[in-house]
């Protein structure tokens, strides 16, 4: 493995800290790129990124401005996120890579498919937070946030490893949230840009998500499917059995 550092944000952003694994230059499958949510890091994904390497793909996994060893940044603008992630890929001299990504993750990469579609070609989102339609979306407060249990769950996680929770900006989750109390209809329409296959999973019930937002989601994807993995918001951390065998069966599909 190997840890190196590009510009982000197409050289106005903060330095970002990318860690690659798997290089295999006869590979002709693209990379697959690792997208943590907030408050974590790259380290999120050791389970995924081990299976993936030891079935022979590269991956690159990110870590958010704000977050683990990329610099703090002066904004937090969702299109920001968006960004960093194309001049990972632009640093990286990638043209085209299959996208995984948790919450806000997964949002910023939704994003990128809508601006660069051309440049993921499959996409798998855990859990991402959409945007408001509407004032009825409003009024139900689909705001990212975080139940009691996901809370002692992350707690339990920030005793086992503390470094994550210790290098994030915590200024940042009310800068982001604040994005998402605003309607933006036209966020939903951008879907239509997005060519990928691209796999929508829910954690269920449990997650403060409700299920059928991610299903419209899923549905206004021209390419989209949706899953349900019972756990809460974080799939990956509290089902990585059942989130593994999803992720690495959608990836390897022909």
């Amino acid at each position: 493995m190997v840890v190196v550092r590009v510009l982000g944000g197409n050289g106005s952003g903060p330095d970002l800290a990318v860690q690659i694994a798997g290089r295999n230059p006869g590979s002709t499958e693209p990379p697959v790129l690792l997208v943590h949510g907030m408050g974590g890091d790259h380290t999120t994904w050791r389970r995924l990124s081990g299976a993936l390497t030891a079935a022979g793909r590269e991956v690159i996994a990110v870590d958010l401005r704000g977050h683990g060893r990329s610099g703090r940044a002066q904004r937090y603008r969702l299109n920001d996120f968006r960004d960093d992630l194309a001049a990972v890929l632009d640093s990286l001299d990638l043209d085209r890579v299959d996208v995984v990504g948790h919450s806000l993750g997964a949002h910023s990469a939704l994003r990128l498919a809508m601006a660069q579609p051309d440049r993921v070609r499959r996409l798998l989102v855990e859990e991402p937070p959409p945007m408001p339609r509407d004032a009825a979306d409003l009024a139900e407060a689909i705001t990212p946030t975080s139940t009691l249990a996901e809370r002692v769950r992350g707690l339990a996680m920030l005793a086992a490893d503390p470094r994550p929770f210790l290098r994030f900006d915590r200024s940042m989750p009310e800068v982001v949230g604040v994005q998402f109390e605003q309607a933006d209809p036209h966020w939903w329409d951008g879907l239509q840009a997005v060519l990928a296959p691209t796999l929508v999973i829910s954690g269920g019930d449990r997650s403060f998500l409700p299920p059928r937002h991610l299903r419209s989601l899923s549905e206004a994807l021209p390419r989209g499917e949706f899953a349900t993995i019972d756990a809460g918001h974080s799939v990956h951390r509290d089902r990585p059995r059942e989130f593994l065998a999803a992720a690495t069966a959608y990836l390897t599909a022909p």
